[in-house]
């Protein structure tokens, strides 16, 4: 499987670069791997924070392929106990370009979490005149008759015979 490297030394070692870059080869070939592709420089960056006390690094990075898996925490530890490289990481080569993250779920898929109720203030309906006489409050006479039409319909339903 092809993986890629990338790393970056201190600002001092940067004329020193090519025995750097001799020393990984050697780590990489010694676990099994080969460089598949040339080291590429990226050159002098600032980092986001100090690292070791340092603001800026010399970045590089190379393509290689391992075809043992189970020799990559051996590589790791083996570059992360070199001094002259202040930090590295290891990359598939097919994950570089994929969005960093949680894969996205498919439109059929989508969040299927119960919806929680709306924690928003809502102004209470306005009682008018007008609301009060619109609403008609139903008689005695129109609940008997209700009544009358659901006990029709579930003497209905008992009546019949399940098949």
């Amino acid at each position: 499987m092809e993986y890629e490297l990338l790393f970056f030394t201190s600002v001092a070692n940067e004329d020193r670069i090519g025995e750097i870059k001799r020393e990984i080869d050697e780590i990489i070939t010694g676990r099994g791997g080969k460089i598949s592709a040339d080291f590429n420089d990226i050159g002098k960056r600032k980092f986001a924070h100090p690292i070791k006390k340092q603001t800026h690094g010399f970045f590089s990075f190379c393509r290689f392929t391992i075809e043992d898996a189970e020799n990559l925490p051996e590589l790791n530890k083996r570059l992360g106990l070199n001094d002259k490289i202040m930090r590295h990481i290891i990359v598939r080569a097919s994950e570089i370009g994929k969005p960093i993250g949680a894969p996205t779920m498919p439109d059929a898929r989508q969040d299927t979490r119960p919806e929680r109720p709306s924690t928003r203030r809502t102004e209470p309906a306005r009682v008018t005149p007008q609301n009060v006489a619109s609403e008609k409050k139903p008689t005695e006479e129109t609940i008997k008759v209700e009544m009358a039409e659901l006990d029709e319909k579930l003497n209905a339903i008992l009546d019949e015979s399940p098949e």
